[in-house]
């Protein structure tokens, strides 16, 4: 995920929202995405895992990560 504008009026986590559902648009994936990242967060807690990295995870799930980009 690229760095949030610190500058922006629009919440960081909104922000990183914003980029994940950018990348999966592309591809109509969008709804995936959140759905992958709504079931990553319910397990957050459990695993310590930050909010960036729940939505790094569900961008991975469907190859929306720096690796994969949609391929």
């Amino acid at each position: 995920m690229e760095p949030v504008n610190e500058n922006s009026p629009r919440p960081a986590k909104i922000q990183l929202c914003e980029q994940a559902l950018a990348a999966a648009r592309p591809w109509g994936l969008e709804a995936e995405v959140m759905w992958s990242a709504l079931n990553a967060a319910a397990e957050a807690n459990e695993h310590g895992k930050s909010f960036e990295q729940v939505l790094d995870e569900a961008m991975a799930e469907w190859d929306l990560n720096e690796e994969g980009k949609g391929q």
